[in-house]
């Protein structure tokens, strides 16, 4: 039995997804009512995390036609241990999985194994350990 998708439906559906993929250029993005949005970012720490704070809010206003004008922007720390510590653990996971995932690749059957081991539990390491820190950004779109 064939199955016929209406002409109406295939339209709908395509402008649904254009509409998701568009939002997702500022998916992080609360509207404020006052005029000062937020961008609220959960990441691993560091500096690219703040460009695409500022990425997003761009987006966010070049489709009202405006430019972002950063009012505030602020990283803080939100984990379970010590700052350090996590530090060193996503320092340590990333180095297991470079060196695990080398093994793999140029070693031999032996080193190949451990490898594929090591890079895997790397990998799990890092995802357990998670996103630690907030990007909060505050801007206006002028």
């Amino acid at each position: 039995m064939k199955h016929k998708i209406s002409k109406t439906f295939k339209v709908v559906a395509i402008l649904g997804l254009l509409s998701l993929a568009s939002c997702a250029h500022h998916r992080d993005v609360r509207p404020g009512t006052d005029g000062v949005h937020r961008v609220v970012i959960q990441t691993e720490g560091g500096e690219h995390d703040k460009q695409d704070a500022i990425s997003q809010a761009e987006h966010f206003c070049k489709e009202q036609g405006k430019y972002a004008a950063i009012v505030e922007e602020k990283q803080s720390y939100q984990g379970s241990m010590d700052e350090q510590t996590y530090k060193n653990a996503k320092t340590a996971s990333k180095v297991v999985s470079a060196v695990g995932g080398a093994a793999f690749v140029f070693g031999g059957k032996n080193e190949k194994t451990a490898g594929g081991i090591g890079s895997i539990g790397g990998g799990i390491a890092d995802s357990a350990l998670g996103k630690a820190y907030t990007v909060e950004m505050k801007f206006k779109c002028m």
